[in-house]
């Protein structure tokens, strides 16, 4: 296990995009959440401290495969749109 946690270590120092090593920490460890579903997309941009463009491209360019909206999601934001439009009609 501790050769595991090494790879892993030497994964994050290695990963040039924040200059410090907690900041990197910070990113993979968000990333991992949200590839497992326990976080939403706007959370991890949050959590990361950089907008949703910037990690969209960041997922994109390293290869990760992710759905940013589930069903119910995109459902959740269809409805909002539908009572924002209702809204401004009146």
């Amino acid at each position: 296990m501790s050769g595991v946690v090494s790879e892993i270590k030497g994964v994050i120092t290695d990963f040039h995009l924040f200059m410090r090593y907690d900041e990197k920490e910070r990113f993979f460890l968000v990333l991992g959440l949200l590839i497992a579903g326990q976080i939403s997309f706007a959370r991890a941009a949050e959590m990361t401290e950089l907008s949703r463009d910037i990690l969209s491209f960041l997922v994109d360019s390293l290869g990760i495969e992710y759905d940013f909206l589930s069903e119910g999601d995109f459902q959740e934001e269809r409805d909002s749109i539908e009572r924002l439009v209702q809204e401004l009609k009146k």
